[in-house]
């Protein structure tokens, strides 16, 4: 018990002193000058102390480098996620256009069905067939759809693809407007004399009396189709529009009147020729068919 007393007393008496001390030591600090002892003194710590400093902060320098590069790579993380769900987003929205775009054709096949033809069911083209000098494309329909050959296959309200050749069970393939073996019987008239419901001519010649000109749609130059056998006085002007006439030779209705096929891009005609030399382009284009429809009787 005693010892205890003893140890606590001694401790009060250590505590006492170290703080007189200290206030007596700051008290001389403060009176003193820079050149005093005590400011002496604290200069020389200062520059021994000085290369502990340094290796202190070498010593942190590569922690701090290794925080800075872990943030980096969250940071890089983020990012990375952000720009994830943009693709996403992006995607999404491509996949939104597309369907829209479908849906918007399909409206446009079904609304395009005339009441007095009769359709198969909507085919898809599935590949392109042939080699280099031919146009023809293979749908996913056949004859347990109904299909037949030399059937007219259409996209759209009326406009002709070209038409169906051999065909399979559940395959046909269609020769297209586009071929050089393409031929079908055309009229060619100004736009505003056909009917876009019915296909049908509200005119059969021009005020002028001028007979629209009648000619075999044959050959074709690269993009372009020609018409052929078109008489010099019939009318075949630029812009005009170019449909079935229902007959192609001595082959009575191989397509239904009035479908459109193209339009006229330019018509020539010089007295030393019998006939005129008129150039098509075409309504549709090979490359942008995705569905069309055969039309199986009418």
């Amino acid at each position: 018990m005693g010892r205890r007393k003893s140890s606590a007393a001694s401790g009060l008496a250590a505590l006492l002193i170290l703080c007189v001390t200290s206030l007596t030591l700051f008290t001389i600090y403060v009176k003193e000058g820079e050149q005093g002892p005590l400011h002496t003194i604290q200069f020389g710590a200062a520059e021994v102390l000085q290369p502990l400093r340094g290796v202190v902060a070498t010593v942190a320098s590569p922690i701090e480098d290794v925080r800075g590069r872990v943030e980096g790579v969250f940071e890089d993380d983020k990012k990375q996620e952000f720009e994830q769900q943009v693709r996403q987003n992006q995607g999404l929205t491509a996949e939104a256009s597309r369907l829209r775009r479908e849906n918007e054709r399909l409206r446009e096949m079904v609304n395009g069905q005339r009441a007095t033809y009769e359709y198969g069911p909507l085919a898809r083209v599935v590949a392109p067939v042939g080699g280099q000098f031919s146009e023809r494309i293979r749908l996913d329909v056949g004859t347990t759809d109904g299909i037949e050959p030399e059937m007219p296959v259409v996209v759209g309200d009326n406009l002709l693809v070209g038409r169906t050749m051999r065909v399979t069970d559940h395959t046909s393939e269609v020769l297209l407007v586009t071929d050089p073996e393409f031929a079908a019987g055309v009229r060619i008239v100004p736009p505003d004399t056909v009917d876009p419901e019915t296909g049908e001519l509200t005119a059969s010649e021009t005020e002028d009396g001028i007979p629209f000109g009648e000619g075999l749609l044959g050959t074709s130059w690269e993009a372009y189709l020609g018409i052929e056998l078109v008489n010099l006085g019939d009318r075949a002007e630029k812009g005009d529009y170019v449909i079935t006439s229902g007959r192609a030779g001595e082959k009575e209705l191989l397509y239904p009147p009035g479908l459109l096929v193209g339009k006229v891009e330019s018509s020539t005609a010089r007295d030393i020729d019998q006939f005129k030399k008129i150039v098509v382009t075409p309504a549709v284009r090979p490359d942008d068919l995705e569905e069309v429809r055969v039309i199986v009787d009418w």
